[in-house]
This record gives C-alpha cells, structure tokens and sequence, in this order.
C-alpha cells in the first residue's frame, strides 16, 4: 500500500495532521499502539 503520510500517534496533534492531510487529497495512515484521543484527553 502507498500512502502519501503516515502519522504517528493518535493524539490530538497527530488526528489535526490527519485532518489536514485528508482535505488536501492526501491517503493517509496513523499509526497508534493504544486508543485514539492521546493520553492528555484519556487521563488528564
């Protein structure tokens, strides 16, 4: 598979880079070990 952006890390920085990428046309992979949302938003 190609992808034109591979982000690592599904917290909020990592889900706006996403965002950003997907409205320019860009085909894009996240790459996350545990739930999305980042631990500043799950824990605090």
């Amino acid at each position: 598979m190609d992808y034109d952006l591979i982000v690592i890390g599904g917290g909020t920085a990592g889900m706006n880079a996403v965002k950003a990428a997907v409205k320019l046309g860009a085909k894009v992979a996240v790459v996350e070990e545990e739930s999305f949302a980042g631990t500043c938003l799950r824990t605090g």
